[in-house]
């Protein structure tokens, strides 16, 4: 199967890949959005289809509210004694477990440990049947970054069983930020594949020993050499089960958020030296049967939220109601659009798309509802008391434990007295400029070209929302169908 680097334009940060069988199986991170650790499955490498999410919600009272910047931090995947088992750090909550004999779910979530500052887990289970889990730290929450350490499990992965031994020092070799470890065993070799340098300047380590505990040997296997992929690191390795060796990595590309790469794995000196000579080649062959597969964006609503679709917190139903085909959102309080759980949104799937959002509104004093791209800042479009408003707004962070201040900024209105309305968001290299009309007669503009940002470790995000800026509850924004269409 031939193939173009990114193999998805999508922001799936910190991808893990398994191969059970034939089938490829492929999760990222979620931070704050939920459901959380998108399930993707494919027979190529190359076209994923989205299969589920591995995390409902997150059970505990913080995320019932949007909390940017934590929740789920790269979760690694593995498959073992018919189980899936997803395991992931909550920086602040600690080491969970999720497991499900159908990758689609449901899936069973268990609190292994309640840690602050893990970040990053990965088990190996071990051929003896012992099982060993490898993580990293987070320097926001205890002040490392740079080291690598080996617990071992209860035998059902469950458990952790001791204080755990440092296995690598990044202080010995000049190595920052080593994160992200994925272990392995291959010919009675324990593998430790770790990014370390940071996210744009960084670089793919490999580290082998002959013990889980190490000492490991190093080196650096993958790196932006002359080419254009920046930080090409922190991902999974997977034989294809067809002599192929592959290691699947993200790209940071600002706010297009982090979209993963494909690269050939050659373990001909006894290291798997990744893409051509270690640096990201901008495409190849997999030679794997084609897989006819996307990722869905449009939707009308017609049996359930799609896939695609996730709420800025823990999902609540007060927040909508399926009309059958057709969404309503209701306008539960929010004094900023940053600061709404109910905000629905998605990753982008190409860089230049339009984004068509069909909807009625009944509204009450202090409701606005719309569609926006979120980030830091952010932009959106909103109907209001008989008047369509562009809204901008940028953020101030203070520390992880104080609520963000956010300041929204009217930049631009225009009057609206009609019930049905076609709002378009269009997406071109960057920037993105709204337009808005009846649905009949054609579009208008409204305000000039924005630029698209960045949010907390994650791309810019499409979605639509109904919020009360009044502290109460208000009317609602039917919306009747979201049409995305890349151009």
């Amino acid at each position: 199967m031939n193939y173009t680097n990114p193999i998805l334009f999508g922001d799936y940060s910190d991808p893990d890949v398994i191969r059970v069988g034939e089938d490829f199986y492929m999760i990222s991170s979620s931070f704050t959005y939920l459901p959380g650790i998108p399930m993707l499955h494919s027979l190529d490498l190359v076209h994923w289809e989205l299969i589920g999410c591995a995390v409902e919600r997150l059970p505990f009272a913080r995320y019932d509210q949007p909390a940017h910047k934590c929740g789920t931090w790269a979760p690694s995947l593995r498959y073992h004694d018919g189980l899936f088992y997803i395991y992931v750090c909550l920086p602040d909550e600690g080491l969970f477990a999720y497991t499900a004999e159908d990758p689609a779910g449901p899936w069973t979530c268990h609190h292994v440990k309640d840690v602050c500052g893990w970040i990053d887990p990965c088990p190996l289970f071990d051929e003896d049947g012992r099982v060993w889990l490898i993580h990293g730290f987070a320097a926001s929450r205890c002040g490392i970054n740079n080291i690598l350490y080996v617990h071992e499990l209860s035998p059902d992965g469950l458990e952790v069983l001791d204080r755990g031994r440092l296995v690598y020092s990044g202080e010995e070799h000049g190595d920052i930020t080593v994160e992200g470890p994925k272990i392995y065993k291959r010919n009675g070799v324990y593998w430790i594949l770790c990014p370390a340098g940071g996210v744009k300047p960084g670089y793919q380590l490999a580290l082998r020993s002959s013990s889980v505990f190490g000492p490991y040997e190093r080196r650096v296997v993958l790196r932006q050499g002359k080419t254009a992929v920046n930080g090409p690191h922190q991902g999974g390795w997977i034989e294809d089960g067809r002599g192929g060796d592959w290691f699947i990595h993200f790209q940071d590309i600002d706010a297009y958020g982090r979209v993963p790469h494909l690269q050939p794995v050659d373990w001909s000196d006894g290291w798997p030296l990744m893409g051509n000579h270690g640096e990201p080649v901008p495409g190849g062959d997999t030679k794997l049967p084609a897989f006819e597969a996307c990722i869905p964006t449009s939707d009308d609503f017609a049996n359930r939220v799609g896939l695609q679709w996730q709420w800025q917190a823990n999902p609540n139903p007060a927040w909508y109601t399926l009309l059958h085909p057709g969404l309503r959102l209701h306008a539960a309080p929010a004094d900023s659009l940053y600061h709404a759980g109910q905000f629905l949104s998605q990753l982008m799937q190409s860089r230049d798309f339009d984004m068509d959002v069909k909807m009625r509104a009944s509204l009450q004093p202090g409701d606005r509802a719309g569609l926006a791209m979120m980030g830091y800042p952010y932009h959106y479009i909103a109907l209001e008391d008989h008047r369509l408003v562009i809204v901008k707004g940028e953020i101030t962070e203070i520390n992880r434990w104080t609520r963000e201040q956010v300041a929204e900024t009217v930049l631009t209105e225009a009057p609206w007295a009609g019930e049905d309305l076609l709002l378009r968001m269009s997406v071109r290299n960057g920037l993105l400029r709204f337009h808005y009309g009846d649905g009949i007669h054609p579009l208008r503009p409204l305000g000039s070209e924005y630029p698209m940002y960045p949010a907390g470790w994650t791309g810019a995000r499409p979605g639509l929302f109904c919020m009360n800026q009044t502290g109460h509850p208000g009317g609602w924004a039917d919306i009747h169908t979201v049409r995305i269409q890349s151009v």
